[in-house]
């Protein structure tokens, strides 16, 4: 992993960094091009059926840019939140009860600046006081598009980690990096640069996840199947955020699984 994300580092540098300047017109007309989709309509927060077979419930914030938004989908029941919540109670028996900020075209850094806020707002609108039993953060397609420096990301990824851990009892999960260059609506050669800058912050992102106790990678392989995608080709469809959102309440369970047989093993 060393060696390729130095191969990156390097490829970025001396091949990538001067091509832009060729690419930017590429960029802008993509930019121009690009169906502009609006963000999901619905309450930014919800729960699960009441058919539970265990009692209590799991308190679940989910943060980011614009898939948290539910870009893609008309009503945010059909984004992924509502899905991971889904498959989170089926698999625990219990009650799901979930909240979500998400911004269309939003960095890190920026989230990091209004989060405060919108976590007070999100405790105001749903009467929720008590700390979160899990925090998931989705980032990465705008600071990648937007050219965020890898010392800036880094710095952000841990502004946001401490910003949620206060308000946050257990684990706090990354998705992944989405790769771009798998993206219908970026045309070559400019989605392949975008492709490997997405890789180099999906790999700090891992890194800092690796790290720490409490913080934990969401690896997925993205489908880009046509049925797949919104008409954008930018955003995932509804049976896109559905399938995302079962792949990682996957990973998600296996780690509360796992934190539990720990604690009952100490």
């Amino acid at each position: 992993m060393k060696l390729k994300y130095t191969l990156l580092r390097i490829s970025w540098s001396v091949f990538c960094l001067p091509l832009l300047l060729i690419f930017i017109p590429q960029a802008l007309l993509v930019k121009r091009n690009t169906i502009r989709l609006p963000e999901a309509a619905g309450d930014p927060f919800g729960q699960t059926s009441s058919q539970s077979h265990n009692e209590g419930h799991l308190r679940l914030l989910h943060v980011g840019e614009s898939t948290v938004a539910g870009v893609g989908v008309e009503s945010l029941k059909f984004g992924i939140t509502p899905q991971l919540a889904n498959d989170l109670a089926e698999h625990t028996g219990k009650i799901v009860r979930w909240s979500i900020f998400g911004k269309n075209g939003i960095r890190l850094a920026e989230l990091n600046q209004v989060m405060p806020v919108e976590l007070k707002r999100l405790h105001n609108i749903t009467g929720q006081q008590q700390k979160y039993h899990i925090a998931v953060i989705t980032m990465g397609v705008n600071d990648t598009s937007k050219f965020t420096s890898i010392k800036n990301w880094r710095a952000s990824i841990n502004k946001i980690v401490n910003l949620l851990s206060e308000v946050t009892e257990g684990p706090i999960f990354f998705t992944q990096v989405p790769h771009l260059a798998q993206f219908p609506a970026l045309p070559a050669p400019l989605k392949y640069l975008l492709g490997i800058r997405s890789t180099m912050l999906d790999i700090e992102l891992k890194q800092i996840c690796d790290e720490s106790s409490h913080v934990y990678y969401l690896g997925t392989k993205i489908q880009v199947a046509p049925d797949m995608m919104a008409k954008d080709g930018y955003h995932p469809s509804a049976l896109g955020y559905a399938h995302w959102g079962k792949e990682i309440a996957k990973q998600i369970n296996a780690t509360m699984d796992t934190r539990l047989r720990e604690c009952n093993d100490g």
